[in-house]
């Protein structure tokens, strides 16, 4: 068993560490939205087809989901400032490639390497900051976290845009450069060196780690493609056996090994799955519901598209102001009441965006869509806390990317199962592309009422979860 690393002490070495985890957090979801954008201006310059284009951000967004996991697990183990650091170098050399690409396909694989420099990232950022920062002041990390993963989202098409028009669409991948560069440097002077906490002599289940990979990656794009192609199209079919396959071997060698990646007890806890699965379903509600508001803006209210962006701005930029908040007063007063207040939150829109029609007031549309950014604002860094609260010594990186990866999980879900219920709802798969008001109606209102199902049934859980407050359990892994 290894001890425990030594937290930051100094003032402002703490606020040097919040700012290099937030700038990673903000290029991994600036980068998530940045590209799309672009993607007809890079299907005219390669000369290549809209499918074929597609594969830049699904390559980034299934490897980045599809990694986390195993990445936290080799930072628990091997520890987590090289994993950091040689994520940072990685996502910046990457973006480099990606703008020289001289092909669509080499563009596509550098696009693969981004996501895997992202994923090291992501999986243990919240890790650190349990392990490296003192818990009165993890809550105000976390927040800050969370503002800057907002700030990727709200600025990415803007930027995404910007700089298309007015510069070339390789400038997208060119500034990463600068700052991943200033962020390896920075990281070098502010991370603790692994020393003890690293676990050289660990055994790294590679096995493990790639049947978890092809379990995640062909869910994921079952999830996310099945729309475009049919469910029961042969290759959703052949990824939804592959995916079922796959789990089926990872819960049999995980359960088997001497050395597992993913110590299946650790979902015995009670606490740290109810929290795990609030995150999957706060996704699965966020991303369903900005999937669908669109439709209901444009096709319903007749906006064009840029005022309908404005309004999807909203929840994005109460996102912003709540997140910051909420990891502070996370700090005074505990993660659980704040947990609870976030999914009551959610069923209160839930419910209002169920009973939505033409004839509902613009003031009171924004209301909502504002109170739902505070909701996922106000859930996003006290979930984290509480979470953390509960790794034990030595698995903070696992639970830190399990979180991440049921994130990613859950949006996929989220856009899956909210367009199938508004398609066969509305009636839409009979009638073709134009429907009635009343069938838009009703499509958005069973999606919705859904939505708000989940939310009650989190919110439940919630009031049933627990906080711990004495810091991180004893290592009973390995």
């Amino acid at each position: 068993m290894h001890s425990p690393p030594a937290l930051i002490e100094s003032p402002s070495r703490q606020r040097l560490f919040v700012v290099l985890v937030s700038i990673a957090t903000f290029m991994g979801t600036l980068d998530s939205t940045i590209v799309n954008i672009s993607l007809p201006t890079i299907a005219e310059y390669y000369h290549t087809s809209v499918t074929m284009v597609s594969w830049i951000p699904i390559a980034y967004l299934l490897t980045l989901a599809s990694a986390m996991i195993a990445f936290g697990c080799y930072a628990d183990l091997h520890g987590h400032r090289k994993i950091y650091l040689g994520g940072f170098a990685l996502f910046t050399v990457a973006s480099l490639l990606c703008a020289l690409s001289p092909s669509i396909e080499m563009l596509i694989g550098c696009r693969v390497a981004q996501g895997l420099g992202a994923a090291m990232l992501q999986a243990i950022g919240g890790a650190m900051i349990a392990i490296y920062l003192p818990q009165q002041i993890r809550g105000r990390a976390l927040g800050t976290m969370a503002t800057f993963a907002s700030l990727g989202i709200v600025v990415g098409p803007v930027a995404g845009g910007f700089l298309t028009e007015f510069a070339s669409w390789h400038w997208i991948f060119l500034v990463n450069i600068p700052v991943g560069i200033a962020a390896v440097l920075l990281g070098r002077a502010v991370l603790p060196a692994d020393g003890e906490a690293a676990r050289a002599d660990a055994s790294f289940d590679v096995f493990g780690a790639v049947l978890l990979f092809l379990t995640l990656s062909s869910l994921i794009f079952t999830l996310s493609m099945g729309k475009s192609l049919g469910f029961l199209s042969p290759m959703i079919l052949a990824s939804a056996v592959l995916f079922l396959a796959g789990a089926a071997g990872f819960l049999y060698r995980e359960s088997h090994a001497s050395c597992p990646l993913v110590r299946l007890g650790i979902f015995k806890n009670r606490d740290l799955t109810i929290g795990t699965l609030g995150v999957m379903c706060v996704f699965l509600i966020y991303m369903g519901t900005s999937f669908l508001m669109p439709f209901y803006l444009e096709q319903g209210r007749g906006y064009p598209t840029s005022i309908a962006g404005l309004f999807m701005m909203v929840p994005a930029l109460a996102m912003l102001v709540v997140a910051t908040l909420a990891g502070r007063t996370a700090d005074r007063v505990g993660s659980r009441a704040l947990c609870i207040a976030s999914r009551a939150l959610f069923v209160a829109t839930m419910a209002l965006f169920s009973l939505l029609t033409t004839e509902t007031p613009i003031l009171l549309l924004v209301a909502n869509l504002a109170l739902f950014g505070a909701a996922m604002g106000l859930f996003t860094a006290p979930n984290t806390r509480l979470l953390m609260s509960h790794a034990a010594r030595g698995e903070e990186g696992l639970v830190s990317s399990i979180s991440m990866t049921v994130r990613n999980i859950g949006s996929s879900f989220g856009v899956a199962i909210f367009s199938l219920l508004f398609v066969y709802a509305s009636g839409k798969i009979f009638t073709g592309i134009i429907i009635s008001e009343t069938q838009r109606d009703t499509g958005l209102h069973v999606a919705f009422i859904f939505g708000c199902i989940v939310a009650v049934v989190i919110l439940a859980t919630a009031i049933l979860s627990r906080e711990k407050t004495t810091g991180a359990a004893p290592a009973t892994r390995r």
